[in-house]
């Protein structure tokens, strides 16, 4: 049976290996993943119940050896919701790795006014979503649980950039600079 640290690495590798050109097969990179997290869900679990978490979420890069890749590690407090973002012109992929996660996707309007509801995704351990470079699309993350922290694994690439962060005002929607959540310590591992 993997420890946390194994799992991990066996995530990573896996990520790296499908990542070596501009864009990936997102879809066989998820099914490769998920397999993967049912196969260590124990060491997934351990960690997990490592996260405490409070607050804001805890994020873990987990190092990539190159640039047009960043893989992130979530562990997400209990009930959190992200604010409504998108990830510039990259790719991605969301996969949780304990506990559920819901995703709503929304559409910005051509006329620049309020985003529009698309659509919403319920993710459990090894189900995956993932996303072309879109600059219309965003979305916004929920820790399903109301008890326990959600940890999930996050890789994007493409072109470096920024994404936006968007909030809403008294009767509309405000672009806002870049959020950045705060590293609120190292996970452990």
């Amino acid at each position: 049976m993997a420890n946390h640290r194994q799992s991990l690495e066996a995530l990573r590798r896996i990520a790296l290996t499908h990542c070596r050109g501009e864009h990936p097969d997102l879809a066989a990179l998820a099914r490769e993943l998920g397999s993967a997290v049912r196969v260590h869900a124990e060491g997934l679990a351990k960690l997990a119940a490592r996260a405490r978490v409070a607050g804001a979420p805890r994020i873990r890069p987990l190092r990539t050896g190159t640039q047009n890749v960043q893989l992130l590690l979530i562990a997400w407090p209990a009930n959190h919701v992200s604010a409504l973002h998108d990830h510039g012109a990259r790719w991605g992929l969301e996969i949780p790795l304990h506990g559920a996660l819901e995703i709503d996707a929304w559409r910005r309007q051509s006329d620049g006014g309020d985003p529009l509801a698309h659509g919403r995704h319920w993710l459990g351990p090894g189900d995956a979503l993932w996303f072309d470079a879109d600059q219309s699309r965003l979305h916004r993350c929920r820790n399903l649980s109301g008890r326990e922290a959600a940890l999930s694994l996050h890789l994007f690439g493409g072109a470096p950039g920024t994404g936006l962060a968007y909030a809403p005002t008294t009767s509309t929607w405000q672009r806002m600079p870049p959020s950045r959540p705060a590293i609120a310590g190292p996970l452990p591992g």
